[in-house]
């Protein structure tokens, strides 16, 4: 299950944030630039990790393969 979660967790992440940069929606609590910055790079590095995850799941000899 907790291969699940971390399969799902950026879409949910990506909703999220257009959710809350919807300043018809949230008004004046929509997020900040910094903050925007700061939420879009984790979903980034979220989104690697989970390709790494499935990556390694499907193959699972893959990193000692690639020496990692």
């Amino acid at each position: 299950s907790q291969v699940a979660n971390g399969i799902l967790l950026p879409f949910v992440l990506v909703f999220m944030l257009k959710l809350i940069n919807d300043r018809e929606l949230m008004g004046e609590y929509v997020n900040s630039k910094a903050f925007n910055g700061i939420a879009w790079t984790t979903v980034a590095v979220m989104i690697v990790l989970t390709i790494l995850l499935v990556t390694v799941t499907i193959f699972p000899g893959l990193p000692g393969i690639l020496g990692i």
